[in-house]
């Protein structure tokens, strides 16, 4: 299970990645600003979200070095190409938790007019 901090870089990896076929070369300063504001890492802490993201198989990772700056080489594995299916069903079941939630309300709106016109008169 992700958290909020390591969803959204999974987002950021995932997007960057699928639109280079599923591997990219992304350095990190370029991977930090697409996260967004309220979500930012601090360097040491980036590499081991990342490491974790490896383990539980989202993606495979190779960590260079280049004039001082890290550069991740990600490839996309099964569990990776699965996380767009997981953001889609997480939208899915907030709108149905909305759904769920204007339709009691309305049927406790109409019971209530019900429940009121039958013991007033």
């Amino acid at each position: 299970m992700l958290n909020k901090k390591t969803r959204h870089l999974m987002k950021a990896v995932y997007y960057k990645a699928v639109e280079k076929d599923g591997t990219c070369l992304i350095s990190q300063n370029d991977l930090l600003a697409s996260m967004p504001y309220t979500f930012q890492f601090k360097k040491g802490e980036l590499t081991a979200a990342l490491k974790s993201l490896v383990s539980e198989g989202y993606f495979e990772l190779i960590i260079t070095e280049k004039k001082g700056e890290d550069y991740y080489c990600i490839t996309l594995q099964k569990a990776g190409y699965d996380f767009a299916y997981q953001i889609a069903k997480e939208k899915r079941q907030i709108k149905m938790k909305i759904v769920m939630t204007v339709g009691g309300a309305v049927l406790s709106f109409v019971i209530g007019c019900i429940l009121k016109a039958i013991f007033t008169k």
